[in-house]
């Protein structure tokens, strides 16, 4: 039913890609979130361009031109679920079953999402373009241009919602940007350092747990 437009079995060079696009896309979005009071305050679409995450999209709609606004978000999201797709496609049902063993309660409504998405394809991620349906896509081996056109539209459509929804919210958002401007210093330092504890945190259970990520050789 699927097929790739990317080389089977992925090579080397195609992993490092994935590798680095998601590296890059993490940094990114972890600087936004650390830096999310100044940038909302000084620049909210540069927080967008850095990090086009939900709650971004929303406070900085009260600022913002709508069509702006959406035309910075969309490509944003699509890159990442196309860093998504690729870390599917190179780890295959590996990634899937690396999920369901670790996290057992995740691992079922991934396969329940699977399983949609199954009966439904591409066309799903119209409705529901989540990253989850863009690492199954890739997982699938789905045709990627489908998959880019069907994720675009469905991020298209959810940025505008949330466009509206964050200029509807307008009068509560320039209160909350006014109190961080007012603490702008102490605002962003806390940012920075609950950013900084929750990777401590999350580097420490990796290694506690002692967890290696699937391999694409262990793929089936």
């Amino acid at each position: 039913m699927y097929a790739s437009t990317l080389p089977s079995p992925p090579s080397r060079s195609v992993q490092n890609s994935v590798l680095a696009l998601s590296l890059a896309l993490l940094g990114a979005s972890l600087m936004g979130t650390a830096l999310s009071p100044y940038l909302l305050v000084k620049s909210p679409l540069a927080l967008v361009a850095i990090s086009p995450a939900t709650h971004h999209i929303a406070l900085a709609a009260a600022s913002v031109d709508p069509l702006l606004l959406i035309a910075v978000a969309t490509p944003w999201k699509v890159l990442t679920a196309l860093g998504a797709y690729g870390v599917g496609y190179v780890y295959g049902a590996g990634a899937l079953e690396w999920v369901a063993q670790r996290y057992p309660r995740l691992g079922r409504v991934t396969s329940f999402v699977s399983r949609l998405f199954a009966r439904s394809g591409v066309a799903l991620l119209v409705l529901a373009p989540v990253h989850t349906l863009a690492l199954l896509a890739g997982a699938a081996r789905s045709r990627l241009l489908p998959f880019l056109i069907a994720f675009t539209a469905g991020s298209a459509l959810w940025i505008s919602f949330t466009v509206y929804l964050g200029d509807a919210l307008a009068h509560w958002t320039e209160k909350l940007t006014a109190f961080l401007a007012q603490h702008l210093v102490e605002s962003t330092l806390l940012c920075i350092l609950g950013v900084g504890l929750q990777q401590g945190y999350a580097r420490w259970t990796r290694r506690a747990r002692a967890i290696a990520p699937p391999s694409s050789a262990e793929t089936p």
